[in-house]
């Protein structure tokens, strides 16, 4: 026994006497084994379980029967041995020096129901403590064999220990990137884990915040780094030492998110240097490429500089829950990208006979309503009206956009959009559904006293490169099937459920067709909000000569 395990033990039993020698060194044991954490950084975790009085020790020898698990929510905080199969949707690899050892290990999030058994698409983060780099590629199939589960403030997550054993059940293509490969700054909007990057400051501001714990204070920086594809806010947890218009290469930092807007943290593990290179983008020259548009908006984004168009304009009061009377400006907003909201705490001196107004703002922040992107004003020195157009008017402000799903996956949540694919599935759970007053649908077996009848439809969309899910409401699905939900009902009390689902897929699978809406991305994906759906009838003939000369047959 080495003197750090032999201090660790001491330490325990010293707080827990009538605890077991033995079962705290197999748990200390258990740490390092299975998750690569020596004693003296196991240590509270093990106190911890000795205190409760409610310990369980599982010794190497112990034989633990399988739970063979379909979805995560079978899934409870107190789970061993974990069987189940999924799809990785993300690798982050991650090294750490443990005893003068670089350990490698990884993290992200896996889908369950791989072979679409059930339609379910719930993720669910994993940390890999056992260097299973080589079988868990980002799109390949798996099955995880003595995974555990972990419980942090009330959510779960799985641990692949480094006596799991990953079953690859369809390979991937797909490559996981080397952590000091720099990457380009607009490729992180669409990444998890830990990336390195190449960039020059353009912003930095020195902060301090209260620690949670209320055990003081804690220095911290924040700024942006950009490069000549698009730009990124840090925070920085050690010194800084670098100031605005520096060139510097970050490794190894771990990506972020606040709301749907990723950001780069710099930690004690993280690298940064200066860098050198004559070509990369001048100060100047990234300031005036890095304006943003509504059509990149996110949610969460902070330091925006962005023109826009004033449409609508007005004031509103009301009282906060301090009983304070508080005023507030909001109207709607629009470029030649989309339209969104936008909100002013002081007033911007605009009337509704100017409208339109052209502005340019400086430094705004972005937070997000039903997923729509809000621009919010908090001082007037952000903004600056503009004498004349900027562009010519934009008249109809209900006019839809068309942007290709790709760009729906890759951007921002936006309105006003329309785009085309075909629909390769219509979900099971499409028709006359049940809600309790919080809006959540209620399952088969809830109770249905007080709930609310609504109707809806749920599909997925391809482009033969991308897909999204599509979800038309109670006033759409009824535009589309052109039946009231009553006349649905009635119909639905003769026939059944299934026959609804079978004519939708008749009459959808296999379609061209055009959507016009709105869309909310998260890290769940992509999703449609349909608005109208057209099928677009295509003549038989015509479009098999269509797909012959595409294809050069």
């Amino acid at each position: 026994m080495n003197e750090e395990l032999k201090n660790a033990i001491n330490t325990v039993l010293e707080q827990c006497p009538d605890a077991s020698e033995t079962d705290i060194k197999n748990e200390f044991e258990r740490y390092e084994r299975d998750f690569l954490i020596p004693p003296k950084d196991a240590l509270r975790s093990v106190l911890r379980k000795f205190s409760s009085g409610d310990v369980k020790i599982v010794t190497q020898n112990t034989t633990r029967e399988s739970k063979k698990i379909e979805g995560f929510n079978s899934l409870s905080s107190d789970d061993k041995n974990i069987e189940i199969e999924v799809k990785v949707i993300s690798f982050n690899p991650w090294s750490r020096e443990i005893r003068g050892q670089q350990r490698q290990m990884g993290f992200g999030m896996i889908e369950e129901d791989p072979w679409g058994k059930s339609n379910s698409r719930e993720r669910l983060k994993y940390t890999d403590w056992g260097n299973h780099s080589e079988t868990m590629k980002p799109g390949s199939i798996i099955r995880i064999e003595g995974a555990s589960v972990n419980e942090y403030e009330g959510k779960l997550s799985l641990n692949i220990n480094q006596s799991s054993r990953i079953v690859v059940l369809q390979e991937s293509s797909e490559s996981i990137p080397s952590l000091d490969e720099p990457i380009n700054i607009s490729e992180i909007n669409n990444l998890d884990g830990v990336v390195s990057v190449i960039g020059r400051v353009i912003s930095k501001n020195q902060n301090t915040i209260e620690r949670k714990d209320g055990s003081g204070t804690l220095d911290m920086v924040k700024g942006q780094i950009a490069d000549s594809t698009g730009k990124i806010g840090f925070v920085s947890w050690v010194d800084f030492n670098h100031n605005v218009g520096d060139l510097i290469k970050i490794e190894k930092s771990q990506i972020k998110r606040f709301r749907e807007t990723p950001e780069l943290s710099i930690g004690q593990y993280t690298k940064v240097e200066s860098f050198r290179d004559s070509k990369f983008p001048s100060l100047d020259d990234l300031n005036s490429s890095s304006k943003q548009n509504i059509a990149g908006l996110r949610d969460g984004m902070r330091e925006i500089d962005i023109t826009i168009e004033i449409k609508n304009w007005v004031k509103r009061e009301f009282t906060n829950n301090e009983g304070e009377k508080k005023t507030v400006w909001s109207g709607e907003i629009i470029d030649p990208t989309g339209k969104c909201r936008m909100t002013s705490w002081q007033d911007l001196g605009i009337e509704e006979k100017d409208l339109p107004v052209w502005v340019s703002l400086d430094k705004v922040r972005v937070r997000s309503w039903q997923g729509i992107p809000d621009i919010t004003i908090d001082n007037l020195e952000q903004m600056e009206i503009h004498e004349e157009a900027v562009w010519e008017s934009i008249e109809d402000s209900n006019e839809f956009n068309h942007v290709t799903t790709e760009e729906i996956v890759n951007g921002g949540s936006r309105a006003n959009i329309e785009t085309q694919g075909i629909i390769i599935s219509v979900r099971n759970d499409s028709g006359i559904i049940w809600r309790d007053e919080n809006r959540r649908v209620l399952k088969e077996d809830d109770d249905r006293t007080d709930a609310i009848k609504d109707l809806r439809i749920r599909m997925i969309m391809d482009d033969g490169e991308n897909c999204i899910s599509i979800i038309m409401n109670r006033q759409s699905s009824e535009k589309f099937i052109q039946k009231s939900m009553e006349e649905l009902s009635e119909e639905l009390n003769k026939t059944s459920k299934e026959a609804f689902i079978k004519e939708l897929r008749t009459k959808l699978l296999g379609s061209s067709v055009n959507l016009k809406g709105r869309s909310i991305v998260d890290q769940q994906g992509a999703m449609f909000l349909a608005e109208q759906l057209e099928v677009q009838e295509k003549d038989p003939k015509s479009y098999a000569m269509e797909i012959k000369t595409k294809w050069g047959i």
